[in-house]
């Protein structure tokens, strides 16, 4: 179990990852009750939205498993604007971050076994997924560094999207960090997809994995997200023109 002050919680998600990591470090635990042997898979009707790790004698590991196996479905933002690919996507809720909005976020389990967000504004100058990208790290390090958010070595991936006919750029960062909190430190790791949107706009998403306990289970779930989901996030199809930059 992970604990964090209140204010992680608050503070999370606000600015999509490397601030994800405050969100996995979430506010209190979820009620477990742990039955099943060492390594025996959770029973299946206890798997749950709050606890997708069920009765297994690990649930963290339980729910890594799940994303890391689990088929591919999505869920849609709070306006029906956008198309979101999630991993056992019944097993997410959108959650909303009262005073640090974003436009979409999502837990996987009360106790923030993978976290996702969505963020959507407008820009300057070019709306290229590179400077996006750039818009949102610049944005977002100083605000993580000030609340103990530290960040390792970021690799770049360059890939495309099909969005219709059309084959478009888009780019990917892998990241790895902890949290340092006076309660303890929590590892994690991400990745920070930035897209091409309508003119004038970012679009950037953000996922992220605790990898405290089970490094090599959360680095798959990552890995598997960039692969296969990343290049997913498309804006509905009845959206023919930049939505308004609403956050909730």
């Amino acid at each position: 179990m992970r604990l964090v002050h209140p204010e992680g919680l608050a503070m999370s998600m606000s600015r999509l990852l490397p601030l994800l990591a405050l969100l996995l470090a979430a506010e209190g635990c979820a009620s477990q009750t742990n039955t099943q042997p060492a390594g025996a898979p959770p029973t299946p009707k206890t798997v749950t939205r709050e606890n997708p790790g069920g009765d297994a004698d690990d649930p963290e590991s339980a729910a890594l498993a799940r994303l890391g196996a689990e088929p591919w479905g999505f869920r849609r933002d709070f306006w029906n604007t956008l198309h979101v690919p999630l991993v056992d996507w019944k097993n997410w809720r959108r959650v909303r971050i009262f005073g640090h909005p974003t436009r979409a976020s999502y837990r996987y389990g009360d106790d923030h076994y993978a976290v996702a967000s969505i963020w959507y504004t407008t820009i300057e100058g070019p709306n290229e997924p590179e400077a996006c990208l750039a818009k949102f790290i610049d944005m977002a390090t100083p605000i993580a560094d000030a609340n103990g958010v530290r960040i390792g070595e970021r690799q770049r991936v360059r890939m495309t999207q099909s969005v219709g006919a059309e084959i478009r750029p888009m780019v990917v960062d892998l990241v790895e960090g902890r949290l340092d909190s006076l309660l303890g430190r929590d590892d994690y790791v991400g990745a920070i997809a930035a897209y091409p949107s309508f003119p004038g706009t970012c679009l950037v998403q953000g996922f992220a994995v605790v990898a405290t306990e089970h490094r090599d289970a959360a680095k798959k779930v990552r890995d598997r997200w960039v692969a296969e989901g990343a290049n997913k996030l498309v804006w509905e199809r009845h959206v023919k023109e930049a939505p308004e930059p609403l956050t909730r």
